[in-house]
């Protein structure tokens, strides 16, 4: 699988306007302004695991595909989600109350793209291969 691996930031497109759609609080915007996150993907056969470090949060998520799992985002709101695969594509599913993201990640040449797509406002981050 193209996506297993570890991944370090490249570069972030359109974040502040999608954390402000997705109502970040202002102090958590500035810290990922000003972070740069990585990545570390794992599978051993149906189970996944998105291991993402942003500054000093730590978010460790284990789940089945197409299973229904519960986690917290980052900023500790609870979260409903699904994942699955359209191809190479890894989609998730994520909802906050009546509030759905979809996040896909997908390998592109040498990198990893990440685009997160709320409401009418999607962020993009790339990251490369460490």
């Amino acid at each position: 699988m193209a996506l297993v691996g570890k991944w370090e930031y490249v570069s972030a497109e359109n974040l502040d306007e999608y954390m402000t759609v997705a109502a970040v609080p202002d102090n958590l915007k500035e810290v990922a302004k000003n972070s740069k996150p990585s990545l570390e993907i794992t599978n051993s056969g149906d189970q996944w695991t998105l291991k993402t470090t942003v500054s000093d949060k730590v978010k460790d998520t284990t789940f089945t595909l197409g299973q229904e799992f519960e986690t917290k985002s980052l900023t500790g709101q609870d979260l409903k989600c699904v994942v699955t695969m359209e191809g190479e594509k890894m989609v998730e599913t994520q909802k906050a109350g009546d509030v759905t993201t979809i996040v896909t990640r997908e390998v592109q040449g040498d990198q990893l793209v990440s685009k997160m797509t709320l409401g009418g406002s999607t962020a993009t981050v790339t990251f490369k291969r460490a």
